[in-house]
């Protein structure tokens, strides 16, 4: 954990990255469960509204009408696991 902290020059920019991934994850999640009970697949929008992306992600996967809500979550996952791929390698360097 010293690491991060003796390195805060690269560790803000690092979990700024993680927070705005995590964030579009989570409101492509909701755009989902709203995208699936306006077309009236109630089981995938309770599901999505409770779960967030983990049910989101597959949804727009399999449903084409979810265009927007997939964008949204594969930037930000791309962003969440460039994140992380960029805090194992400061971790790694600096250990």
């Amino acid at each position: 954990m010293e690491v991060f902290i003796s390195h805060q020059w690269i560790t803000i920019p690092v979990f700024i990255v993680l927070v705005i991934g995590v964030t579009l994850c989570w409101f492509g999640g909701l755009v989902a469960a709203l995208t699936a009970l306006g077309n009236k697949r109630w089981l995938w929008g309770i599901v999505s509204i409770v779960l967030g992306p983990i049910t989101g992600l597959p949804y727009a996967l399999i449903y084409r009408e979810a265009e927007y809500a997939k964008s949204l979550m594969l930037k930000g996952l791309a962003l969440l696991l460039g994140g992380l791929l960029a805090a194992c390698v400061v971790w790694l360097a600096y250990r």
